[in-house]
């Protein structure tokens, strides 16, 4: 029914009904019902299955690397893979999180996020990556605001930005956001062509 109701978003632009879930799933409409409460329940547990797997994929996952700068080079790749890939990521980023509805889901997971954020932000500054001038939440949560609106601003774009060329301008605001000095900016700033060389495929 996650699914179907998956579909139903991306078809309906953020809208759906259950009924139409229903019948994409092949149940009665009572079951859908049944299990989700009502259309916020469906849509809440939509948006809870698209951070989950941005979970797996890209927030909680140990990125290989030996610098702050080559993990987040891959996190922010996968990260704009997934918006770029799944057909829901935009919709739950500009249209289901102003929902009132899914406000109390929204704000838990952008703490989660932003947590899980501060916490590799304050790393990199032990490691002396980042300057500890910079409140570690404060400056995540600024990086995440940027990066989600300008991904979201990208993928709104007809036609559509390459996906290398997303990954490569979000990495380079990502540095120059957390204050990596010049030397290392310039060391890893990448042109749309540089890109496919160094970007996850």
């Amino acid at each position: 029914m996650i699914e179907a109701a998956r579909e139903a978003l991306v078809e309906g632009g953020g809208e759906l009904e259950m009924m139409e879930v229903a019948d994409r799933a092949g149940v009665s409409e009572g079951l859908a019902y049944y299990h989700f409460g009502n259309k916020p329940g469906l849509l809440d547990a939509v948006v809870r299955d698209f951070y989950d797997r941005l979970d797996e994929t890209v927030m909680a996952v140990p990125f290989p690397g030996d610098t702050w700068v080559e993990r987040e080079r891959a996190r922010i790749g996968e990260f704009v893979r997934l918006m770029y890939e799944d057909p829901v990521a935009p919709l739950v980023f500009n249209v289901l999180r102003v929902n009132p509805a899914l406000h109390a889901e929204e704000q838990e997971r952008r703490r989660r996020l932003n947590a899980l954020g501060a916490r590799n932000i304050a790393e990199a500054q032990r490691d002396g990556e980042i300057s500890p001038e910079h409140d570690p939440q404060m400056l995540v949560a600024m990086i995440l605001g940027g990066v989600m609106a300008g991904v979201t601003e990208a993928l709104s774009l007809v036609p559509r930005k390459p996906l290398k060329e997303t990954q490569a301008a979000t990495f380079a605001f990502v540095l120059r956001a957390a204050g990596v000095g010049d030397e290392t900016a310039t060391e890893h700033r990448t042109t749309e062509k540089e890109a496919d060389d160094i970007l996850p495929n």
